[in-house]
C-alpha cells in the first residue's frame, strides 16, 4: 500500500486517542502497536505510469514512520514441517533460500537501472499449448484428477 495510507491513519489515530490519553497526539499511530505483514522487498505499491523513483517514493520504508517501526523476520518456513518426502522438503527449502536470497539483494547481476537474476530451470514450469493448464496443474495437482477436497467447494 502506498505509505500516505499508514500516514493518514497515524495522523488519525493521534487526533482521536488524544481525548482520552493527551500524549498520545505525540506518539507514532497514537501510541497503539500496528502490526504490518507482508515482504516490503517483494511487494511494492503500484503507480500508474509511475518511474522506479515514484514507486520507492511510495514505499512504507521512505515514510517518516519507518524509523518508529521494528522488522522482524520469520525464521520458520510452516510449509515445510507439514512435507513427509526428503525430496520435496529439499526443493521448497531451496526455493525459499533464493527467494529470500533475491529479497536481501545477493543475487543478480545490478547495473545503473536494473538487476538481471537468472531464473534456475527447477523452478521454472514448462508449458506446452496451455500454459493456463500448465499452471493450474503444477499449483493444484489433485485437482485434474479429481481428488480434491469437496468441501471446500461448497463454501
Amino acid at each position: 500500500m502506498h505509505k500516505h495510507y499508514f500516514e493518514a491513519l497515524d495522523k488519525s489515530m493521534r487526533f482521536l486517542l488524544r481525548f482520552h490519553n493527551p500524549g498520545s497526539a505525540g506518539m507514532t499511530f497514537g501510541g497503539k502497536t500496528v502490526v504490518l505483514g507482508g515482504d516490503f522487498r517483494q511487494i511494492l505499491p503500484v503507480i500508474p505510469k509511475g518511474t522506479r523513483q515514484h514507486i520507492f517514493g511510495a514505499t512504507i520504508n521512505s515514510s517518516y514512520l519507518w524509523k518508529n517501526c521494528r522488522v522482524m523476520k520469520l525464521t520458520k518456513n510452516l510449509r515445510l514441517q507439514n512435507l513427509q518426502e526428503d525430496y520435496d522438503l529439499r526443493e521448497i527449502e531451496n526455493f525459499s533460500k533464493w527467494i529470500a536470497d533475491i529479497g536481501d539483494g545477493v543475487l543478480g547481476e545490478a547495473n545503473d537501472v536494473d538487476c538481471d537474476i537468472t531464473i534456475p530451470s527447477q523452478n521454472l514450469l514448462h508449458c506446452g499449448d496451455d500454459p493456463i493448464a500448465t499452471i493450474v496443474d503444477s499449483t493444484f495437482p489433485l485437482f485434474r484428477n479429481g481428488n480434491y477436497d469437496h468441501t471446500i467447494l461448497q463454501h
